[in-house]
């Protein structure tokens, strides 16, 4: 396939001393970026491209999706909902997402914002808010709000619950010694 081989590449890509050879009107029919970056320039002979906003492994899984169309193992592996219970900015959708913003890649930033969606739990809701704003993601937005006006009742009863045991439960046993 074009994206293992070497053959007839015409743009190297550095990210962190990895050389990743590429073909530029591959990237540029996918991506307004890579068109405008190539082609609209005086610095059409470009011949290398160093990135440093991108670690190797976000870079691979965002080319692996302008090759082929579908998210490279590595980012489908970021579906449970664990990953989502830590900073959700810096997993690895998150990453792949922010550079589908940067890249004006839509089909791509429609996918990592379906992970999203399918991992939105009450615990990780207000943290996966913070990202539609950043990247543009108005999909992955609407559905956090609805998901969170549908279980505000849930979150109230949460947070009565712990207000409860602060104020009632702990009190009465912090008299108890052993």
């Amino acid at each position: 396939m074009l994206l293992e081989n070497m053959e007839g590449s015409d743009i190297t890509f550095d990210v962190a001393g990895e050389k990743n050879h590429s073909h530029k009107l591959v990237l540029a029919a996918r991506s307004p970026v890579f068109l405008s970056e190539f082609f609209d320039g005086a610095d059409g002979e470009m011949k290398e491209i160093v990135i440093t906003t991108l670690e190797p492994r976000v870079f691979k899984a965002l080319f692996h999706f302008i090759y082929r169309d579908t998210l490279s193992e590595d980012a489908e592996s970021v579906g449970s909902s664990s990953a989502f219970e830590s900073l959700v900015s810096e997993t690895p959708i998150a990453k792949l997402l922010a550079a589908a913003d940067r890249y004006c890649l839509e089909r791509l930033k429609l996918v990592c914002e379906s992970r999203f969606c399918k991992n939105i739990s009450v615990n990780s809701v207000a943290k996966i808010l913070a990202l539609p704003d950043e990247y543009h993601a108005m999909e992955l937005k609407f559905v956090c709000l609805r998901f969170a006006a549908e279980n505000l009742a849930v979150q109230l009863n949460f947070f009565h619950f712990i207000y409860f045991l602060l104020t009632c439960v702990y009190p009465m046993n912090s008299s108890i010694s052993v």
